[in-house]
């Protein structure tokens, strides 16, 4: 099957969980999950330990990847989910006859943007032979902008520029663009089960189908489809920010110009800055290029010393530069262009 799409010129595949496309040989019955509740989703009444993460798995994608190579500028990319995310993730990217790149939900599990989660995902990866790939949102967890930004328009921009400066291959998730919020829908308007069994009077949350609402393209649609549109949703469309010089759409296109126009944010090492605990500091590195980035994720206005002369880079970024130093507002961010230091005259 792989080689008819490949034949009818497919750039490659998005794996979906591949590391749970093999059960064990005996098909042994997985343990009973401990719960206080019955849970919602059915795969957690089963510790997931038979069928998931089996050497078969890992023949796969040797096999997958032999072939690929045949075809030259080809790729494929996995999800990866499992107890250990980042190290899953490491594994099947840990070789050339492995996947090109995998991406995990270590960033899309996450309900919380703090320095940490990030530093443990780049520290992760300092020294892999693989290549990752991250995501803030997806089909599968609700938005962004409301689960890790609390619906803060500021922390929503930082958060989608610290995802382009990350080491790896980022993937945008259809309305983050737009910095649109997790949709409202009401019970009777539900389609994905597991929100459907979730739904309490109280908390009203679409689940998953509030990351799945149509694309607002205009601020004049109706909800006539699969599910329906969100109010708030409508003015934050297309249509609304392509005239807004200062909108979120087009922070965005920025923000992508800036990685796509430095190497160091495409290819570059990552090394970890020390920084307080409020700030996720690393540089990105090449042979003709430094760059520090630097994000502010615990709420607190923070000046960050510089000790190399630098330039900071105009990217619609909030940090500005306050003498030898950065200052960063509250959930802003900063890009800065370091410059070697000249060197020292012999005597």
């Amino acid at each position: 099957m792989a080689r008819f799409w490949l034949d009818r010129g497919v750039d490659g595949f998005r794996l979906d969980v591949i590391n749970y496309l093999a059960h064990d040989r005996a098909l042994t019955d997985n343990p009973v999950a401990p719960y206080a509740a019955t849970p919602v989703a059915t795969i957690r009444f089963q510790r997931q330990r038979h069928n998931k993460s089996q050497p078969e798995a890992l023949g796969f994608v040797r096999r997958l990847r032999a072939l690929l190579d045949i075809y030259g500028d080809r790729m494929a990319v996995g999800e990866i989910f499992d107890d250990d995310m980042l190290a899953r993730q490491l594994e099947y990217t840990d070789g050339p006859d492995r996947l090109h790149t995998a991406y995990s939900f270590h960033l899309l599990n996450a309900r919380a943007a703090t320095p940490r989660l990030f530093s443990e995902a780049l520290t992760a990866w300092a020294k892999a032979f693989g290549w990752p790939s991250w995501s803030l949102g997806n089909h599968d967890v609700p938005r962004f902008p409301s689960r890790l930004a609390a619906d803060d328009p500021g922390l929503t921009r930082t958060l989608l520029l610290l995802l382009l400066c990350l080491r790896g291959t980022p993937f945008l998730y259809q309305g983050e663009e737009l910095g649109l919020p997790q949709a409202c829908i009401p019970l009777e308007r539900l389609r994905d089960p597991f929100a459907i069994a979730s739904w309490t009077d109280a908390a009203q949350d679409a689940g998953r189908d509030g990351a799945r609402t149509p694309m607002p393209w205009t601020d004049t649609q109706i909800d006539n489809g699969w599910l329906p549109m969100d109010r708030r949703h409508l003015a934050l469309s297309v249509s609304r920010q392509e005239q807004d010089a200062a909108s979120m759409l087009n922070f965005t296109r920025r923000a992508l110009a800036l990685r796509r126009n430095h190497p160091a944010l495409q290819v570059g090492q990552a090394v970890m800055i020390e920084a307080p605990p409020n700030i996720l500091a690393f540089e990105r590195r090449t042979d003709g290029e430094r760059l520090l980035c630097l994000f502010e994720l615990g709420g607190s206005e923070t000046l960050f010393p510089l000790a190399e002369p630098s330039t900071l880079l105009d990217c619609a970024c909030s940090g500005t530069v306050d003498g030898t130093a950065i200052r960063l507002p509250a959930c802003g961010a900063a890009i800065v262009s370091l410059h070697p230091l000249p060197d020292t005259p012999r005597s």
